[in-house]
């Protein structure tokens, strides 16, 4: 099923048929409940349209989205239902069984209507239908804990050809947002709708603060319930999500509301949650009175960073409140975890008590660029950083960033294109520093050493990550052991040589002080690495490195820009040292590419019996526009065609020597400098 209406479908709960007040009931399961009541009167009831002549070419086709929300001073009221026909036996598998997550904390949720629609004939399917209440954590996998429940309703007796329909409610707010409110409504999908109605009442008592993307105004109109805006269309068209756009492109049309006209707003409400009134406990007194004897404030910010990030586990425990409100810092120091919110209000307590200046700035870390396009509202925002100011300089800090070098100057600076910084008087979103290729780096240096062409080929690779590309690898190398490393490089090698086998261990340094890279060294024997085929022998390369930064993606042709692995810079050297002072010819040429997106060089260097190849790469952004796209894929193609190529060797090899060894002594064994 299309996931966006999947979303819609299965994270709506089912429901139940049209009943009277009299009627009313609950559903217990364990300590959760729902109740099984008639729609709310504010509520408007959609008639379905006649199918079309032509259905979704999928497992179902969608007939009815219709999403209300009614916003009063202290809470939301949501009323949402959904059609569905399914078309086939898959159709009939995702919409049999619907699925709800709420929170239990400040939610409650009434459902109102489970029907199915045969022939022209409408039946209904409660009492019947089976309903369990669950606890399912959704973000368990990544160590966050919400306290949510999950309804799952399996409807009984649906078949290909039938349309479910049914409806819910849910109602509260968390109450960590006072009077702020705010919400997000999609209004396109990956699968067209017969119809969409949104409408949007507000009892809040405050002005409705409105932003729409390519839709048209609203019909507006006054209520008993409040000021009413409504969206309705018809016959709504598929719209396309191209593979590998960035998360904060908006592909489809869509609505954002909120209570709040401005940032300064935001930035009142979110301040007063990051307090520290209680007195510190005597072993975080300990722990500040520590840091502060060291002197030397930059020493004493390198501490606290390495402390949060490293000594604090990331894990959150966000029932109710705790979504947003972080733990003191003694609880936090006492525990040794906290989420997000937790390290970063940890931090500023840490540095406040040394003399340092630090807030907590809120970011989207998915669609942080698309921020200034948005209505304001504290809804938009999912992790928290620290701004840290030392010296005249800005920092920014992720203490949930276990994985970066120690030293303010080694930090990697995280871009999430724009941040809210919780400082008294700040009124506007503040842009972050995007990364420079200069900076983030992999070098490669391969060197092939041949004694012989009737012998195994010692190959050695140092490979040098700096930046953001060693906090990569750390992360990566955190999860598995050496042994993984090794076998996953050798059986990437062996594609190419398939005589390849180990000779050493792998060696990994990792310089966390005072710079931050990581260093791999590792060390191969190659059978038959040579084609040897009377005066010629013939070998294959490739600069495999470049290979990551090279694929082409599923979508060519694009509307949408693309996100790429930038901006990073990605050498790769390839050295051969022949048995012999033989000319060696490579049927490759020298080739520059710069376009606004990328750079690329590769040149030959040499002297008999000695082939050295280079490769550069440079992707200048993290993003290429879709108006670049051709230009940049026409780049990528030729850089593959580059990296890849054949040698050959010319001159009698009857008698073979070995200068490849003092090239060894002198050049390679340079690795841990």
């Amino acid at each position: 099923m299309n996931r966006w209406i999947h979303f819609l479908l299965v994270t709506g709960l089912s429901a139940l048929l049209a009943l009277t007040p009299s009627q009313a009931n609950t559903i217990t399961s364990g300590e959760y409940s729902l109740e099984v009541s008639p729609a709310p009167d504010w509520a408007t009831h959609e008639t379905l349209q006649p199918l079309p002549a032509q259905l979704n070419n999928g497992p179902s086709h969608f007939r009815l989205v219709s999403r209300q929300v009614l916003v009063s001073p202290l809470t939301d009221h949501y009323f949402l239902e959904f059609a569905a026909l399914a078309a086939n036996h898959q159709g009939v598998k995702e919409l049999s069984k619907l699925e709800l997550t709420f929170n239990p904390a400040f939610e409650s949720m009434k459902l109102h209507s489970l029907q199915v629609e045969r022939n022209g004939v409408t039946s209904d399917r409660l009492a019947k239908a089976r309903i369990n209440i669950i606890n399912q954590e959704p973000e368990l996998v990544n160590d966050l804990f919400h306290g949510l429940a999950t309804a799952v309703v399996v409807v009984p007796d649906l078949r290909v050809g039938d349309t479910l329909r049914y409806s819910y409610s849910l109602e509260g707010r968390n109450p960590v947002y006072g009077k702020q409110f705010g919400g997000y409504f999609q209004m396109g999908w990956e699968a067209s709708v017969d119809l969409v109605n949104l409408g949007i009442i507000n009892a809040s008592g405050v002005p409705l603060q409105l932003k729409r993307h390519e839709l048209p105004p609203a019909t507006e109109s006054t209520s008993k319930y409040g000021i009413e805006y409504h969206w309705r269309q018809t016959r709504v068209p598929r719209y396309s999500y191209e593979e590998g756009a960035p998360a904060d492109v908006k592909w489809s049309p869509y609505v954002t509301f909120s209570s709040s006209d401005n940032w300064a707003a935001i930035v009142n409400w979110a301040s007063g949650l990051y307090r520290f009134d209680n007195s510190p406990s005597p072993a975080l007194t300990k722990y500040v009175n520590s840091v502060r004897a060291m002197g030397n404030q930059a020493k004493q910010i390198e501490e606290i960073v390495r402390f949060v990030q490293q000594e604090i586990r990331y894990f959150g425990i966000e029932m109710g409140q705790s979504s947003h409100v972080p733990h003191t810092p003694n609880q936090v120091f006492e525990r040794r975890y906290g989420d997000c919110k937790d390290k970063a209000n940890l931090m500023n307590f840490l540095l406040s008590n040394v003399g340092i200046e630090s807030y907590p700035a809120l970011v989207n870390t998915r669609s942080g660029r698309s921020l200034p396009e948005q209505q304001p509202s504290g809804v938009l925002f999912d992790h928290v950083i620290n701004l840290v100011e030392f010296n005249g300089k800005h920092y920014w800090i992720d203490g949930t960033n276990h994985v970066q070098a120690q030293g303010l100057e080694q930090l990697t600076q995280p871009d999430f294109g724009y941040a809210l910084v919780l400082r008294q008087g700040e009124s506007a979103l503040t842009a972050m520093p995007q990364s420079l290729p200069a900076v983030d780096s992999i070098n490669v240096e391969q060197s092939l050493i041949a004694s012989g062409y009737d012998s195994p080929v010692d190959m050695y690779v140092v490979s040098r990550y700096r930046g953001k590309e060693a906090d990569r690898m750390r992360y990566q190398l955190q999860g598995v052991s050496t042994y993984d490393v090794e076998q996953h490089y050798l059986n990437y090698y062996a594609k190419l040589y398939p005589g390849i086998r180990l000779q050493e261990p792998v060696l990994i340094h990792d310089s966390k002080e005072g710079r931050n890279e990581i260093l791999l060294r590792e060390q191969y024997q190659i059978d038959n690495f040579w084609n040897v085929e009377g005066k010629n022998a013939n070998f294959s390369m490739l600069a495999f490195k470049l290979t990551d930064f090279i694929q082409l993606p599923s979508v060519i042709q694009r509307t949408q820009p693309m996100a790429i692995s930038g901006p990073v810079t990605v050498n790769h050297t390839i050295r051969v040292s022949l048995p012999q002072p033989v000319q060696v010819h490579v049927n490759g040429d020298d080739l520059i590419i710069d376009t606004p997106s990328l750079a690329y060089r590769s040149s030959e260097l040499g002297r008999p019996g000695t082939l050295i190849r280079q490769h550069s790469l440079v992707l200048k952004q993290d993003r290429i526009p879709a108006t670049e796209s051709a230009e940049y894929f026409d780049a990528l193609k030729k850089i593959d065609r580059d990296i890849y190529y054949t040698g050959t060797a010319e001159g009698d090899f009857t008698q073979p020597s070995n200068p490849g060894i003092d090239y060894l002594e002198q050049h390679l064994n340079t690795g841990n400098r």
